[in-house]
């Protein structure tokens, strides 16, 4: 059966890319000008389990590789996945795929941990503003190694705290760090270093008492 995709050039979400590269290479401190991300609409459920290679569960409505964006048609959000669909969801998933490509460039391809990966996706396409504000941090930095739906309810937050407690710079050099990290151990080495702080949910939570964020 073939694969149901799209041609991406729809104006819609050309505007979105526009918009989310140019937000995100002012953020990522990236000039991306050449090879930008592509947008690749994908029909339906069936296409993406095609192209991922697995029977995808119904949340999984985007993803990236290399350059290249894959995204669930919008005309059919509803019936092919469990969210529901808004011009503003859409704007921020997509820029949210897109910013995992920026992403990987800075990291140098290490996406682990995934907490981290995820949480500066969402931060950077402001979905953070679509979610249950976190009342206490206990889940996310179980996500080191492998994702999952329960990656995405606190990771934006935990990224968000730790750039209103020590600006944005340090999360680019933890990124950037990771090009050199091969563990957990490596990683919250090079968390301290950066931080001065280990990265855990006692300290997360400190963090959270002390900002707000309704």
């Amino acid at each position: 059966m073939p694969l149901k995709i799209e041609s991406f050039e729809d104006e819609f979400i050309d505007k979105i890319c526009k918009e989310s590269i140019d937000g995100l290479n002012i953020f990522y401190e990236i000039n991306w000008v050449h090879h930008l991300p592509v947008p690749i609409v994908v029909k339906d459920r069936k296409s993406i389990d095609l192209l991922k290679r697995e029977k995808t569960e119904p949340w999984v409505v985007g993803w990236s590789e290399g350059n290249k964006v894959f995204i669930l048609d919008r005309n059919n959000f509803g019936s092919e996945s469990n969210h529901k669909y808004s011009p503003e969801t859409y704007h921020s998933l997509l820029k949210h795929e897109i910013s995992h490509a920026f992403y990987r460039i800075l990291c140098g391809g290490n996406m682990k941990p995934i907490w981290l990966c995820e949480g500066v996706a969402i931060f950077t396409s402001g979905q953070n503003r679509e979610k249950r504000p976190v009342e206490c941090f206990k889940e996310f930095l179980n996500f080191q190694e492998d994702g999952g739906s329960g990656v995405y309810a606190e990771s934006g937050f935990a990224v968000y705290l730790l750039v209103k407690e020590f600006g944005k710079q340090k999360l680019l050099d933890l990124i950037k760090g990771l090009k050199s990290i091969t563990s957990q151990k490596e990683f919250t080495e090079l968390f301290i270093k950066i931080y001065g702080i280990e990265p855990t949910y006692e300290k997360f939570n400190e963090f959270l008492r002390k900002y707000s964020l309704k």
